[in-house]
């Protein structure tokens, strides 16, 4: 909708005031966070009287929103070993958990969550009092942290685990997540691209066919020729990221660090004298900032700083990240919006905004997904809303204003400019952030009831909100004046500044008028702390920072008054779909790039402002021939995705392996300005002995990549069928394999002493009754007298935990043992030289202090 109002439905209505206390931007909260008083009556009122729930359920849901969030977590990885870890957590530690009892009442468990399958989401409900006492929570704790760490279990909020779900991501598509840290939904979403590609690898190994159910795109010998772009403005928190994404071993991922609104068309590879191709997405994943009151029974600031005006400032920069998804979407592409604010003006306002600047539902639709998750307690998208303000003149209470219409807001604002002109309203009311009107038919109006609600009494979750949107057809966007809205247009007022107001007054709220819909009686007095009430409020993840600075000056996509010109790569082009096949680009609905709009140009910073270089070696690199060559890897596994991380391209001490889509990205953006801070998952890292000069191959493999590399392996794999002999090598770092060919390795020292020194595949199959609950390969280095497996520290407690239940093992390192008690008998010697270089120096100092005599 290029012009015009988007006033909706409803008459005037009077002013509700409320009580305030001085407060200010920063935290101003001065009890602990336990005690802080869950009140805010402005914040409550506008649910209550916004037309959200009934009075009811209201308070149900309000009641929910003070209590404590419940602990949640999510088994991850591939569903094999998800299910194997959760089969071990029901059996070993909820029997101990069930059998407590605290006051003659028997405590709550970890329970699944039932909206999602597979019991692989769990919550817990239990008072912190209570698993400080009792030790099966302690050892439940313990194993959460390892497997944590380890990359099995995800600590995340429930309704943060949702928006993936209804993304329905496959195995093969390309997907980009553009607001990503601090990372648990890219994880999620990470696993979906992968699938069980395992085990389809393992069979295209064996030279089976490895599409069992033509379920995602394996054509790459049985792996996902997916992708997923995570990407955050900060550099913090994409770092954050990072750490959450590295666990998985994924190769089919890369991390970016971009303003999302303006995030950059990616280029890819098209043949000398073509036009340019850029990537387009099956799926994109908008979690965009918000003002996160739906966190408040996490985030207790939540209740001091919430203002009306947190969601009107957001509004904009919400748009802008869910108009350049949808840019960079393909036809028949699917894209999640989310928040975890409760606020219609960050949720629906945006949605109806978004569809009515692309063309209407004819060109995106919101997709009716009331059959997936049939299990989620859901509430439908809100079609009618109320917009609230506050304004104050300075010695005097605030004011808050409830609006149901851009018109209504016009003819107050024009009220009071004639009879209190001290008195401003936000800047950041415009027709965009009401509902929109009426529409000439069904067939055009924006289901906005298909959007999904989840509200914190339904389910005992946090507040969320999603949306899922389909891109049915190409869209443009025309030019749109900016103008402060569209009462300033017609004033001839070009002023955008935004007003400062830091003053708070304590007032009384004023019952509203016939566009309330409520009797005084319903109205609570209002009381809240008004914190700087023009600033938008940092999300629950403070995730764009100067995304938000740049929206308070970058003109906005709204209904009618103020709007951009996204810049961006092909607006007239913008749906030119380019999928990537084995690195070239297939195009779609291929347009000439128009003079008017072209792409975005990035500087070409060959990442001089980044902290990792990405070089990919050469498909015929001698040290990685010889490498594949020492472990016998097959011909099949691809030589062209190995690449380092410095500036020269040296082979120094790591070779990471990524996914061929990886590689042709970055092979081809990495000079035009592309922030790329994370791709590859080590394989090979340089292992330097003493007998350097004997090993074929002085190269080690890695326990991120080994399981990726193991299914083309011939040579070098040493097989464990025993429980015992796997126990001895995690509990014992570098047993003994002496000259004479004896050893207490069983099976596995048998093996190894007919093998040269250098790293080996040490294989565990499947074996419930052996005590391996799942297939494991993990990399075992031989050396001329001893072994050891190539596991940190924190995955070998880890591996024992999991499989021994070894709460706090006792690793041996005879090795560390060894150098210890050599640094022993060093100081020793060193402290018997010092004390007989003391004990002459006495002698010395006896003789000078002794008389001479001399004879006569």
């Amino acid at each position: 909708m290029a012009g015009g109002s988007r006033g909706g439905r409803g008459g005037k209505g009077k002013a509700f005031r409320g009580k305030g206390n001085k407060g200010g931007g920063r935290d101003v909260r001065t009890e602990p966070w336990g005690e802080t008083t869950r009140e805010n009556e402005l914040f409550e009122s506008y649910y209550k009287l916004g037309g959200f729930l009934d009075e009811e359920e209201f308070r149900k849901m309000w009641a929910t929103l003070a209590t404590n969030l419940p602990n949640s977590f999510r088994f991850t990885g591939t569903k094999a070993d998800a299910l194997a870890v959760r089969e071990i957590f029901k059996q070993r530690y909820i029997p101990g958990i069930t059998a407590v009892t605290f006051e003659g009442q028997p405590v709550n468990a970890p329970e699944p969550v039932q909206a999602f399958p597979d019991e692989l989401v769990w919550h817990m409900k239990t008072d912190k009092k209570v698993i400080r006492r009792f030790a099966p929570f302690a050892e439940f704790q313990k194993f959460l942290v390892a497997e944590t760490t380890s990359g099995n279990i995800s600590r995340q909020e429930v309704v943060s685990m949702i928006p993936p779900h209804f993304l329905d991501v496959k195995p093969g598509m390309v997907v980009l997540d553009m607001c990503a840290a601090p990372g648990s939904k890219s994880a999620q979403l990470a696993e979906m691209i992968h699938g069980d590609e395992e085990e389809r690898v393992k069979r295209a190994a064996n030279n089976q066919a490895p599409s069992i159910d033509g379920e995602g795109d394996y054509s790459d010998d049985g792996r996902s020729t997916g992708l997923l772009i995570a990407n955050d403005t900060d550099y913090k928190r994409a770092g954050m990221l990072v750490h959450q994404v590295k666990r998985l071993n994924f190769p089919n991922l890369i991390v970016t660090q971009h303003d999302a609104a303006i995030f950059p068309s990616i280029e890819l590879p098209v043949p000398e004298g073509s036009k340019k191709q850029y990537l387009k997405y099956d799926r994109i994943l908008a979690d965009v900032p918000c003002s996160g009151d739906g966190t408040a029974r996490k985030n207790v600031n939540v209740w001091q700083k919430w203002t009306p005006r947190d969601g009107l400032g957001l509004h904009n920069l919400q748009l802008r990240i869910l108009f350049r998804g949808l840019q960079m979407l393909k036809k028949g592409g699917r894209l999640v919006y989310s928040t975890c604010s409760m606020n219609p003006i960050e949720n629906e306002a945006v949605i109806a905004s978004a569809i009515e600047n692309c063309g209407g539902v004819s060109k995106v639709q919101l997709v009716d997904c009331s059959d997936h998750l049939p299990n989620l307690i859901r509430k439908p998208g809100l079609n009618t809303w109320k917009v609230l303000d506050t304004t104050q003149v300075p010695g005097e209470e605030k004011t808050a204003h409830m609006f149901t219409s851009w018109e209504t807001f016009l003819n107050t604002k024009e009220k009071y400019e004639k009879e209190d002109p001290d008195r401003h309203f936000s800047n950041k009311i415009y027709p965009g952030v009401f509902p929109p009107p009426i529409a000439p038919s069904e067939e055009e109006r924006i289901p906005l009831e298909r959007c999904i609600r989840v509200y914190p009494h339904l389910q005992d979750t946090g507040g969320f909100f999603v949306a899922v949107l389909e891109k049915l057809s190409d869209i443009k966007v025309t030019q749109i004046r900016n103008s402060y809205n569209a009462a300033e247009e017609l004033k001839g007022k070009a002023s955008t500044e935004e007003i400062e107001i830091d003053l708070e007054i304590e007032q009384d709220i004023e019952p509203g008028g016939p566009s309330s819909g409520v009797s005084s009686s319903q109205v609570p007095p209002l009381k809240r702390k008004l914190d700087d009430i023009d600033e938008p409020l940092p999300s629950k993840k403070a995730k764009n920072e100067s995304a938000n600075e740049q929206a308070e000056s970058t003109p906005t996509i709204a209904g009618g008054s103020e709007g951009f010109i996204p810049p961006v790569d092909e607006l007239s082009q913008a749906e030119k779909s380019t999928t990537p096949v084995n690195g070239a680009a297939k195009s779609e609905d291929s347009k000439p790039t128009s003079d008017a709009v072209r792409p975005t140009k990035l500087k070409p910073e060959a990442q001089n402002n980044n902290k990792e270089y990405f070089e990919y070696l050469p498909s015929d690199d001698p040290t990685v021939d010889s490498i594949l060559s020492f472990f016998g890897i097959s011909s099949r596994f691809p030589r062209d995705r190995f690449m380092v991380k410095n500036k020269q391209g040296l082979l120094l001490n790591k070779i990471y392996y990524t996914s061929e889509l990886a590689r042709t990205i970055i092979s081809q953006n990495k000079d035009r300005g592309m922030r790329f801070i994370h791709c590859g998952v080590v394989m090979f890292v340089a292992h330097k002995i003493k007998a350097q000069d004997h090993i074929k191959a002085p190269w080690r493999l890695q326990n991120e990549g080994i399981r990726i590399l193991e299914p083309w392996a011939k040579n070098r794999i040493i097989t464990c069928k025993s429980s015992n002999t796997l126990y001895k090598l995690l509990i014992e770092m570098f047993p003994k394999l002496p000259k004479d060919g004896s050893h207490n390795l069983a099976e596995i020292g048998d093996q190894l002493n007919e093998t040269d020194i250098g790293c080996c595949f040490l294989r565990i199959e499947q074996d419930d009754e052996a005590g391996f609950p799942f297939p494991m390969v993990l990399p075992l280095w031989r050396h001329p007298g001893s072994a050891n497996l190539m596991v940190d520290k924190d995955d070998r407690k880890a591996i024992l935990l999991r499989l021994f239940n070894e709460a706090n093992p006792n690793i041996i390192n005879h090795v560390a043992e060894q150098a210890k008690a050599a640094e022993d008998a060093r100081k020793e010697v060193e402290n018997g030289d010092k004390e007989a270089v003391n004990g002459g120096n006495d002698a010395e100092d006896a003789d000078a202090d002794t008389p001479m005599v001399v004879d006569a």
